[in-house]
């Protein structure tokens, strides 16, 4: 062979190699993916999860095999794909939760660091703001001025001190100027009986947990933590729009993750069918149904969203760690 021929062989060979680290994988899948879920069953992101099953394995072409290994406070789930091998067949779906248990020493290291995002497909408000249908306060500018004229009277029941919740209202109280009586519950179905009881004045939670009773009419939601107005509960303002936050970080994400040196061709084969597959109508419909928002975000927006997260709530969640 020639020099010349040889120099064509080599570019052709480098070419390809360069194709096969960041295009796409042609033959990829060729059987089940394994999927964990770092959750216990029946929980949101396990729910979720198995909603959006049947439109991904169209989009596949193979069968997910959902695997839920919720002990460790997701410690082993997550541990588990770390250490897989970053072949594509070992995948991880949960919402971003690592951020706040690193800085509250559930893990050592910041693990999402150890993992690459595929690619997220909802968002959810982080909190919702609500009162007993029965409360003279109807709206969030109504509880702000009850409180600041009576500090520390207002009741709130919350889902404890450093939760991303607790941290979001209390920065709101703090720019309000109001003091609140915090209220701690283990578990948001609690703080909700106890709002419908009449035990406290009102309550921060999640949507998921208390769309029945907006519903039925016994609360009145007064704010989301959401960027935009929610197709679900359209009368509800946006915290954001009242002016009491900025930004998107009080919206949870839920996505997917692979071991950090899964291959880039394989990112970017998984990132576009895990697209496509939140446009499918019937996930849509159940996303919908569960408070979700179908809401898109490449590997480069989740990363970016994590970067920002971190930003907004490791050094609180460092300094009350302190405490």
């Amino acid at each position: 062979m020639s020099k010349k021929g040889v120099k064509v062989f080599l570019w052709g060979v480098l070419f390809l190699f360069a194709w096969s680290s960041i295009g796409m994988a042609a033959d990829y899948p060729q059987r089940p993916i394994r999927l964990i879920i770092p959750w216990s069953t029946g929980g949101a992101s396990d729910v979720l999860a198995r909603a959006f099953q049947p439109a991904f394995e169209k989009e596949l072409g193979q069968k997910l095999l959902i695997e839920n290994i919720p002990a460790g406070s997701t410690k082993v789930g997550t541990m588990e794909l770390i250490k897989a091998k970053p072949d594509g067949y070992t995948l991880l779906f949960s919402n971003e939760c690592w951020i706040g248990r690193y800085y509250l020493n559930v893990y050592d290291a910041k693990v999402w660091e150890q993992m690459v995002p595929i690619g997220s497909i909802v968002s959810e408000p982080l909190a919702i703001v609500e009162v007993k249908s029965d409360s003279p306060y109807k709206t969030m500018d109504d509880l702000l001025k009850a409180a600041k004229a009576n500090p520390g009277k207002l009741s709130c029941g919350n889902p404890g001190v450093g939760s991303p919740i607790d941290l979001m209202f209390n920065g709101i109280t703090q720019k309000a100027g109001v003091k609140i009586q915090y209220v701690p519950f283990a578990g948001g179905g609690k703080s909700k009986l106890a709002l419908l009881g009449g035990h406290i004045d009102f309550r921060i939670g999640q949507l998921a947990e208390t769309i029945d009773v907006i519903r039925a009419g016994k609360v009145r939601p007064l704010a989301v933590s959401s960027s935009q107005r929610l197709k679900i509960i359209p009368d509800v303002p946006t915290l954001k729009e009242l002016g009491l936050l900025s930004g998107d970080l009080y919206e949870q994400i839920r996505g997917f993750w692979g071991p950090a040196k899964l291959p880039a061709n394989l990112v970017n084969t998984l990132a576009p069918l895990i697209e496509k597959a939140t446009k499918d109508p019937a996930f849509i419909r159940l996303a919908e149904q569960f408070t979700y928002t179908v809401d898109y975000r490449s590997p480069e927006r989740v990363k970016e969203y994590m970067a920002n997260y971190e930003k907004e709530f490791g050094p609180r969640l460092a300094e009350l760690n302190k405490k």
